[in-house]
Order: C-alpha cells, then sequence, then structure tokens
C-alpha cells in the first residue's frame, strides 16, 4: 500500500513496505525527483538503513561474545510499516521488535519514520526508542536515490556536486565493501565537484565531518536541483554504480560499515550509537527540491 501527502508545492508518496518514498514531484511540472527503481542498477529508491549500516564482515556482529547475523543495511528497508499518524503533508510510520527481529538482533526497540512537507521541502525523521531494560546499540541512515539526470536529453556528466561553504573533500576508501584505513582526498577547497562515473569505480564516497553537512546536486543546463541537508549527522555516502546509471544516492548516516579488521563486540563498533534504557534517539535530515 502506497500513501500520498501533498502540499501547494509538491506532492510525496511512500510505500508501507519499508516506510520508503517512491515518488517525489513538483506539482508545478511533475518532475520526478526520485529514482524510480531498476534492477539492471539498482532495484530500490530510498531504502531506510537499520538496524546497522554497510555490510558486516561475514554478515556476523558479536554481543557480549555471541555472535548474530544481518546482512547489508539490515531489516527495517524490508519490512512492512504501519501508518501511526497521518495529517495532508505529515505522515509517521510504525514498527516494532518482535520474535523475527530479536532472532538476528537482540534489542526490543520501536522505530518511528516520519515524512513532513514544509513548502518544496521533506523533512525526514527517525526515532528509534529502546524498550529494553539495558543500553542499545543501533545505527541508522537514509539512502535516496534521485535521478540524475533530471530532465531528458541530459547526461550525468551535466551535473555536479554544490557545496555552500568550501569543503576538503576526503573519502574513506573501501576495500569490498569494508572500510580500509586509507583515505582519498577527491577535491581540496571545493564549492563544487563534477560528477562522473570514474569517481565511484571503488564503490561509494564517503565524507565524515563536513564543514556544512549539506550536498545539492545541480546541472549545467538548467536550475532545477535536489539539496540533502543532514545536520549533525556524521557521515555521509554518495553513491551510483559505475555502469552509467542515471541516479545519484546523497546518503546521511549515523553509523559505517565494518572495518577489515571489525571491532570484536558490536558496542565498539566505528560509528555505532549507544541508547540507554526507555531512552529515544531523534535525528532528522531534508530534501529540498526546486
Amino acid at each position: 500500500m502506497t500513501a500520498i501527502i501533498q502540499n501547494e508545492k509538491m506532492i510525496v508518496s511512500i510505500s508501507e513496505r519499508g516506510a520508503e518514498l517512491q515518488s517525489v514531484r513538483l506539482k508545478e511540472d511533475h518532475t520526478e525527483y526520485i529514482w524510480q527503481g531498476d534492477a539492471k542498477y539498482w532495484g530500490r529508491r530510498a531504502p531506510i538503513l537499520f538496524p546497522i549500516v554497510g555490510r558486516l564482515v561475514d554478515n556476523t556482529y558479536y554481543v557480549d561474545g555471541k555472535p548474530y547475523s544481518l546482512t547489508q543495511h539490515g531489516f527495517a528497508r524490508d519490512l512492512t510499516f504501519t501508518i501511526k499518524e497521518q495529517t495532508e503533508s505529515k505522515i509517521t510510520y510504525t514498527i516494532t521488535s518482535n520474535e523475527e527481529t530479536l532472532q538476528n538482533y537482540p534489542f526490543a526497540f520501536e522505530l518511528l519514520v516520519s515524512y513532513e512537507l514544509n513548502g518544496t521541502s521533506i523533512s525526514v525523521t527517525y526515532e528509534v526508542f529502546n524498550s529494553n531494560s539495558e543500553e542499545m546499540y543501533f545505527s541508522i541512515g537514509g539512502h535516496p536515490g534521485f535521478n540524475c539526470p533530471l530532465l531528458p536529453n541530459e547526461s550525468f556528466t551535466d551535473y555536479y556536486l554544490s557545496f555552500s561553504t568550501p569543503e576538503r573533500l576526503e573519502s574513506s576508501v573501501l576495500e569490498g565493501p569494508f572500510l580500509s584505513k586509507h583515505k582519498l582526498v577527491v577535491a581540496e577547497e571545493a564549492t563544487e565537484l563534477p560528477l562522473a562515473y570514474d569517481l565511484f569505480q571503488n564503490d561509494a564516497l564517503i565524507f565524515e565531518n563536513m564543514r556544512k553537512n549539506e550536498i545539492t546536486i545541480r546541472s549545467h543546463n538548467h536550475n532545477k536541483f535536489v539539496k540533502v541537508s543532514f545536520e549533525r549527522f556524521p557521515f555521509v555516502g554518495v553513491w551510483t554504480p559505475e555502469n552509467n546509471a542515471p541516479f545519484l544516492c546523497i546518503e546521511p548516516w549515523y553509523g559505517i560499515a565494518d572495518e577489515l579488521d571489525p571491532a570484536k563486540d558490536f558496542k565498539e563498533k566505528k560509528g555505532i550509537q549507544m541508547l540507554k534504557a526507555n531512552e529515544t534517539f531523534i535525528c532528522r535530515y531534508s530534501i529540498t527540491i526546486g
């Protein structure tokens, strides 16, 4: 089932499967900003990453010495969410832990995902409630894919990333799907980064601790854009498969893939979040279109 929220500027649809954005369109010209999915390149559109971000070595992690198994990006993206609240321009979805999730992730939780429209912006909020009597550990993140190019008769290389303040773009280097100890300086003091598929020959670019957590996709041919703002998120991934795929993902993360030599315990994993009993973790990012 797909739900729709809208305001005077835009119309947005969300699937109950994974509480995943399906479509983001301007009303004035019906431009579609969200990648519509194609298994040839990548079949998803904007999955939610929880309770891990990225991949675990051998798909395995340890809590108090006991092994558990999770596949890449966790299970939330494949679960059916329930609508908790809906108005014309806002919707909140929820899932809670159950017997099946507890087999692979030994923490009780409630996850709420909200989408709220304001003008031409969508505020995306994640709330994680710890239902345990002890601390829980998790990661969470977004993975929205955007059409790039946005308009017909354009190419991927007509586009560039725009930064509102000069950024030293230093990316963590992946070895396979895992973090190596190496870094790659993509650009020094950049306000623009031209898009080219060879930027992604080693998978995603992963930036940490940017000066201003905001990235805009723009074209040299027109003024249309999509901006992702992710205040306080410690990591952001920028990704497209290196196969001429006509989309680009900008992914705000509270968490990251395993290092090649992973931590022995989940609570020591790089980027992991700790939440005390009966407390709630809240983070949000926004997507602005024009």
